[in-house]
């Protein structure tokens, strides 16, 4: 079924994550992400111009450690051990944030409707209902394994109705 929004290849991800990391970010197919509670996994919205979830970001612990420590240049040791604790500090949320927000722009074209960023949450227990129906009804999604220069690999997937 189509989807009202775009999918992104492995290659324009990789493209948009290199403007931010610099080096070389390969991303490659990967397996999708749960967002049940006690997954450990972490959701980012995204709405309409009506407020509406239109799509969403998910990431596992090791991409939003790596990914929010290498936007600022934190120190990979930061990444390893916010990884090993599944506690990330308000900094890398902070900048996860901002990569989610920069990953909108792969969902759209001329053709589609506008989204923006919306809610990050760390604790997918932690869900607003509307975002579980979204995730629940989503028509499309993509999955990539990401490495992200220097820090490590982590996993995310893109949602879209």
């Amino acid at each position: 079924m189509p989807t009202t929004f775009i999918l992104p290849k492995a290659i324009d991800v990789s493209k948009t994550l290199v403007m931010l990391f610099g080096g070389n970010v390969p991303a490659t197919p990967g397996k999708p992400l749960d967002s049940k509670p006690g997954s450990g996994n972490l959701i980012t919205s995204y709405v309409d111009d009506h407020g509406k979830i239109v799509a969403a970001f998910i990431c596992d612990i090791p991409l939003a450690a790596n990914a929010g420590c290498a936007l600022s240049m934190m120190p990979a040791s930061a990444a390893k051990d916010a990884i090993k604790t599944k506690k990330l500090e308000q900094a890398m949320l902070d900048n996860l944030y901002e990569v989610a927000n920069i990953l909108s722009t792969l969902l759209m074209n001329d053709k589609t409707p506008h989204l923006k960023i919306d809610t990050l949450y760390p604790d997918a227990g932690k869900l607003p209902a509307e975002v579980r129906e979204m995730l629940d009804t989503a028509k499309g999604h993509v999955d990539f394994m990401i490495n992200v220069p220097r820090y490590g690999n982590g996993r995310m997937s893109l949602l879209v109705l």
